[in-house]
């Protein structure tokens, strides 16, 4: 897997931002937290104390307890006051799902980032190229 450069990733982050503050956040969050896309997407505010995040125990992950860096942080907030009504921090705004509650899809994310990277690299960008 090719490595995308900082102003790649950035490029990235802006064309998401145009399509969803959601893509562009959930971006965001894997290049800050050392976590693989489906245990970020299966994220609650619940899970969230104000300083550390919290993963639950499932399928092949262990429990795990992470401090939240300052940026961590801010991006939680600023999602929970944009969508109190939310339980997942990247949940799913599509009319869908809407009324049901439930997170983004890894596949739909994935579809995002290929759509933001046209014209900004040709290296294959999906969820995996912000993992450390």
């Amino acid at each position: 897997m090719n490595q995308l450069t900082t102003t790649e990733a950035a490029l990235i982050t802006r064309k998401l931002k145009d399509i969803s503050d959601t893509w562009s956040d959930l971006w965001v969050f894997l290049h800050l937290v050392p976590i693989v896309v489906s245990r970020a997407i299966d994220l609650r505010y619940s899970c969230f104390d104000g300083k550390s995040l919290t993963f639950e125990e499932r399928g092949k992950f262990k429990a795990k307890q992470i401090a939240a860096s300052p940026l961590v942080c801010e991006l939680i907030q600023r999602r929970r006051e944009k969508y109190p009504d939310d339980i997942f921090i990247f949940q799913s705004h599509s009319n869908r799902v809407r009324r049901i509650g439930k997170p983004v899809t890894v596949i739909a994310f994935n579809r995002a980032l290929k759509s933001a990277s046209k014209g900004v690299t040709e290296k294959t960008v999906s969820s995996k190229s912000a993992q450390w």
